[in-house]
C-alpha cells in the first residue's frame, strides 16, 4: 500500500478532477481510501470517477459518501436514534410556508438549525444556531437569516431543524463520543471531550446497532449522553474525512481499513 498525493483544491474547482491527480503516481489497479479534508459530495464524485479511470476504486462510492455526509440522507437509516428532525431544501429557505411547515411539529419547543453538513454552534450559538421557541416566527427568521449569512456559499443542501435536547457536560464540554465503523462493524469509540477516564461511554449494543444501520462501508457516528442519562446520535459522517479524536483512534482505525483493503 502506498499513498497518492491529491490536490484537494483542484478537486473542488470543477469536474475535471484529473488535474488533481497530476502528482499521483498510480502504479496499478486496486482499492484505496481517501484521507483528507472534507469536500462536497459532488467533488467526491469527480474524484471517484477520476481515480476509477486509473483503475483505483475508493472504499466508499459517491452514493455512500453522500449518505453519511448529508444528514437528511443518513436520517432514513439512523434517524430512530437522532433528535426529532425536519429539513427544508435550499431553494425553499425563503418560502415561509415551507419553513414554518417544517417547524410546525415542534410546537413551541426549542430547536437548533444547521445545514445538511455543518452548523454555527461553536462560535454563534445564540445568534445563528439556537432558536428558543420554534413558534416564534420573528426569532426563527432572525436566526435563520444570520445562519444563512454566515454559511455563505458553503451552505449545503438546505436547512435542518432539530429538537433541542440538553446534553450532559464535563468541564463545559458536551459528553460526545465518535465511533468509527467499517462494513457494519464498530472499530472503536473515543471521547471528543476532555474528561475523566471513568466517564460513561455509549452502550456497546447501541453502537453495534447504529454501525449495522449506517448506509456506508466506512463511516462515523457521533453519539452524545443526554442530561437524563439517555443517548442520542447527533451526526454521521464519511469515515474518510472525519477527524480522529485521539492518536490511538487513528492507529486503530487506519490499521483496520488497511487490512480490509489488502483482503480485496
Amino acid at each position: 500500500m502506498r499513498p497518492l498525493l491529491i490536490d484537494h483544491d483542484a478537486i473542488e474547482r470543477g469536474p475535471d478532477a484529473g488535474t488533481a491527480l497530476r502528482r499521483a503516481a498510480v502504479d496499478g489497479p486496486g482499492m484505496a481510501v481517501y484521507r483528507g479534508w472534507m469536500m462536497p459530495a459532488e467533488a467526491y464524485g469527480w474524484l471517484f470517477a477520476a481515480l476509477s479511470e486509473r483503475g483505483v476504486r475508493l472504499l466508499n462510492t459517491p452514493e455512500q459518501y453522500a449518505a453519511c455526509h448529508h444528514l437528511p440522507a443518513a436520517h432514513a437509516s439512523v434517524g430512530r436514534w437522532m433528535p426529532e428532525t425536519a429539513w427544508v431544501d435550499r431553494d425553499r429557505i425563503g418560502d415561509d410556508t415551507a419553513l414554518f411547515g417544517a417547524l410546525a411539529p415542534f410546537g413551541d419547543a426549542a430547536v437548533t438549525v444547521k445545514d445538511w453538513v455543518k452548523s454555527q454552534a461553536a462560535g454563534y450559538w445564540s445568534e445563528a444556531c439556537f432558536i428558543p421557541d420554534a413558534a416564534d416566527r420573528a426569532s426563527v427568521r432572525h436566526v435563520v437569516s444570520r445562519f444563512v449569512e454566515l454559511q455563505g456559499d458553503s451552505l449545503t443542501g438546505g436547512l435542518v431543524f432539530r429538537r433541542y435536547v440538553p446534553l450532559a457536560a464535563t468541564g463545559g464540554q458536551a459528553e460526545e463520543w465518535r465511533c468509527f465503523a467499517l462494513d457494519g462493524r464498530v472499530l472503536g469509540c473515543w471521547p471528543r471531550f476532555t474528561g475523566p477516564a471513568s466517564a460513561e461511554s455509549p452502550p456497546p449494543d447501541l453502537l453495534d446497532a447504529i454501525a449495522r444501520a449506517l448506509p456506508s462501508r466506512f463511516a462515523t457516528a457521533d453519539i452524545a449522553r443526554r442530561q437524563d442519562g439517555g443517548w442520542l446520535l447527533m451526526e454521521t459522517g464519511d469515515g474518510q474525512v472525519s477527524g480522529f479524536p485521539a492518536a490511538a483512534a487513528a492507529e486503530t482505525v487506519l490499521a483496520s481499513v488497511a487490512a480490509s483493503l489488502r483482503s480485496v
